[in-house]
């Protein structure tokens, strides 16, 4: 039986409605895998996984992530990372991103073999708080003039390891982890294998430049493109609940989240997969410099 579907957007994303991923069956896992093909995000509500069982269900869509940062994984697993404003007795966050703000991003961007493949699950949220969207980048590609998306369409973008405002790490611990992930460039378009389909990709906190292009050029260029990715025309916003869980592909979709009062409790668990680069645009990358 197929597994029943709602639209969350009018031009991308569904919920999939009534399977429990705590025990699918390999016919879930394949259609599941294949509506993530045709759906940069998909969302699955009222689950009840414990991080071994989330774990199971991640790498039965791709190869599992290990993140560079020790400071944001789980105590007992360190496939999953902590996305949280929890702090421990010693006043330390135990996850990343706390309460404020964080703006449009792509995960994994600045490594050489990115994992594309994000799932966000819903611990404890706060209501009607700390919403968070998508911005589709192929939906944005698709509206771009012609003139350029042939200026766009050879170019490869320069990215580096950027923490984002709102987390916690210092200027050493930035330093560390970016010895760890040097400098790399990415194509700043791809092609979706099957589909032919073709998207931005590019993030506005870790693009630092455009390979060959003086700063005073690709500056102004990457802030056009960011405008137009985000516009509201693409993107999807979501209000957490508590069990539900989020799939997206970090190649075809920006991501940012509303700032919320700190006081409020939030805790979700995110694990991150390499998913197959002959269904998915997976971004391949060769050192700067």
């Amino acid at each position: 039986m197929a597994l029943e579907t709602k639209p969350l957007h009018p031009e991308f994303g569904v919920e999939i409605l009534d399977i429990d991923l705590r025990r699918p069956s390999d016919a879930a896992i394949r259609e599941i895998d294949a509506l993530w093909v045709e759906h940069p995000v998909l969302l699955i509500r009222d689950q009840l996984l414990d991080e071994e069982q989330q774990i199971a269900f991640s790498r039965r869509l791709g190869a599992i992530n290990i993140h560079v940062r020790t400071d944001i994984r789980s105590r007992q697993n360190p496939e999953v990372v902590l996305i949280s404003n929890l702090r421990l007795e010693s006043g330390e966050n135990i996850g990343a991103l706390a309460s404020g703000e964080a703006r449009w991003h792509t995960d994994s961007c600045y490594k050489p073999r990115p994992d594309t493949g994000s799932m966000l699950y819903a611990v404890e949220v706060p209501k009607g708080a700390g919403r968070t969207s998508w911005a589709n980048t192929q939906l944005a590609w698709e509206a771009l003039p012609e003139d350029l998306r042939a200026r766009v369409r050879p170019l490869r973008g320069e990215f580096a390891y950027r923490i984002y405002d709102v987390d916690i790490t210092g200027e050493e611990e930035v330093e560390a982890i970016r010895a760890l992930t040097p400098d790399v460039v990415h194509p700043m378009v791809l092609t979706q294998p099957g589909t032919g389909r073709q998207g931005l990709y590019l993030d506005p906190l870790q693009t630092y430049g455009i390979e060959g292009m003086a700063p005073e050029e690709s500056r102004p260029l990457l802030a056009r493109l960011v405008e137009h990715m985000t516009s509201l025309e693409f993107v999807f916003e979501h209000e957490w609940r508590r069990g539900d869980i989020v799939l997206w592909d970090n190649a075809r979709v920006l991501h940012r989240r509303e700032p919320f009062d700190p006081v409020l409790p939030r805790l979700l668990k995110r694990t991150t997969v390499f998913l197959p680069p002959d269904r998915y645009p997976v971004p391949f990358a060769q050192p700067a410099g």
